[in-house]
Order: C-alpha cells, then structure tokens, then sequence
C-alpha cells in the first residue's frame, strides 16, 4: 500500500542520517576534543579564582592592572583654608599605586561631603595616572562655646558655625593662624549644649536670623561705625546683639537690612549730640526706644619720645 511505502521511505531517511552523523564524528581530529576539554577546564579555574578572590581582584590583576593605570598624581583644588592635603586625601581614602580606573568616585564624593568643614566636593579622573580633587570648605561665621568629652570628661570648647549653621569641630593644634583670624568671629550665646553636635545643623529662626545678621553687617550702613561681639539667641522671637562700643541692640527676626538702616539713623543722630547708644531696641515699629551714654573723648596721643643728640667725636670706626 502507499502507505507503507511512505513509511519505508521515512526509515530510510533516517538510517542515512545517522550514518551521516556518525561518519562525520569519526572524520573529526582527535585535537578538538583536547581544545574543548582545555577550555572547559580554563572556564572551571577561573570560576574558582572568581570565588576565591572576587572579581574585584581579577578585575585589577588581569582587566585593569595597576602597573598600567596605578595612581601616581594626586590634585587638590583649590588653596585650602583651614583644612590640609593630608587631611583631604585621608578622608577620599586614596593612595599612591591605587587602580585609577578602579576608584568608586561617586564614593570618594560622598565620602568628603561627610566632612563638616566640606560644603561640596567634585572628582575629576585624568588618565592615565592623575585624580583631581575639588573642594569647596565652609566659611565660618559665627564661634559658639560648648563643650566635649575627653578622656573621660567634660572640656570647655569652641566650635564653629557657617552660614547654614552647620557644626564644625574645633580648630586643631598648630595653626596659629587660623586662631587669630577666627578669634574675631562673633560669639553666639544662649543656645543649649546638647544641640551642639558637630556635622548637624542647628535649626531654628532665631539662629539664621543671627547668622543673617553677620553675613549682611559688613555690606550695611553701619559697617566700620560698630562690631559685633555677641549674638544671644536665648529669646525665640528676638535678636539681642552686644557691640564692642559697649551698645546693646534688640532686633527683630526679619527685614533686618531695614532694622540697619534704623540703627544707623539712630547712631548719627546720638553723634550729632555728643552721644552713644547704650540700649536700642528696633524690634518695636513704631518707635524707637533707647538709652544714651556720653560718648567717652579719644584719648590723648602720647608725646613722643625726646630726641637723643648724639655728639661726633670726630673719630673712624674701626
């Protein structure tokens, strides 16, 4: 029947398959089985090597070597303040010999913008051997007094704020410098030791009313006719600024480059008369309620010394 012959056709088919096949692997050489059986033994080492050492590892020995892209140059911009090189490359956490293409930047950013003295920082990698490192510090404003523990106690200490009151640490040993330019900060008083934590921003509108205040003073009409000594925030609703003239001036938390204005209106009018302020409190708008005090006379400058007259001899020095 047709059938069966379709069928008989079919075996055929593939019995002439099979034999195909299997002449076919007996053509193949011996040597491509040795190179499969090699290959499938490098692919089993290197999964081992993979999960012994990692692939951080292969990746810097075998992709990336160090000898090829190792860091050797290490660029800190701009000038730095109060901060050191060394300081700066301590907390990126890089080295000489580093895999420069291997170094996590977004890491090391994170990393400085942790500091409390870093506003900001920005990296920048230069193949094949260079890292830059851009940072921008925080400028202080304002010193507040607190203290720390030390070695089991409680010490007096000065910390430091800048105009997003952000915390900074004290200054470090060695740095006369620094010292004495800081020292002319204003003192902030009446805040709370336990708010004081280094790296933490001090929130509350009385506090950036302060700072407000020191960022906009010297811009002010009353820049260089006083100084600002201490800032007391104690009072949640009003500022009360002590001068190095010995005036004491309330303000309010707002518009205070009009409140400026207002204490220099007050100032030359009290100099037209021959006095000073002694107590002004501009937080009132309709008026202006305020003590006097004599303005004390400049004292005299001091004689200076007789002149020594010294007699020629007429003599040679020998």
């Amino acid at each position: 029947m047709w059938w069966k012959a379709r069928r008989n056709t079919r075996r055929a088919r593939r019995a002439e398959v099979l034999r195909v096949r299997a002449e076919t692997r007996a053509a193949r050489p011996p040597w491509r089985r040795g190179v499969v059986a090699l290959l499938l033994a490098g692919l089993a080492i290197l999964g081992a090597h993979l999960a012994r050492r990692g692939w951080a590892s292969l990746r810097d020995e075998v992709f990336l070597p160090p000898r090829v892209f190792g860091l050797r140059v290490v660029e800190v911009h701009p000038d730095l303040v109060w901060l050191t090189r060394t300081q700066v490359l301590e907390w990126a956490g890089v080295k000489a010999g580093d895999n420069l293409l291997a170094l996590d930047l977004d890491r090391i950013k994170r990393d400085l913008q942790l500091v409390p003295q870093i506003e900001d920082a920005a990296i920048e990698r230069v193949l094949p051997d260079t890292l830059r490192i851009y940072v921008r510090e925080r400028q202080p404003l304002a010193q507040v007094r607190g203290v720390r523990g030390e070695q089991g106690r409680l010490m007096p200490t000065t910390y430091f704020l800048d105009g997003n009151a952000r915390v900074m640490p004290p200054l470090g040993a060695g740095r006369p410098d620094l010292q004495a330019a800081f020292a002319s900060l204003p003192v902030v008083s009446g805040l709370n030791s336990a708010v004081l934590r280094v790296g933490r921003d001090v929130s509350s509108p009385v506090m950036h009313a302060a700072l407000d205040l020191v960022r906009l003073f010297p811009h002010s009409p009353m820049a260089g006719q006083a100084d600002l000594v201490t800032l007391d925030v104690a009072e949640p609703d009003q500022l009360q600024v002590l001068t190095a003239q010995g005036a004491e001036i309330v303000l309010p938390l707002t518009r205070l480059d009009e409140q400026l204005h207002r204490w220099r209106l007050v100032h030359d009018a009290g100099q037209r008369v021959g006095r000073a302020i002694r107590w002004l409190d501009l937080s009132v708008t309709n008026n202006c309620p305020l003590l006097w005090q004599p303005v004390e006379p400049a004292p005299a400058p001091s004689p200076p010394p007789p002149a020594v007259e010294t007699l020629s001899t007429g003599g040679k020095h020998v």
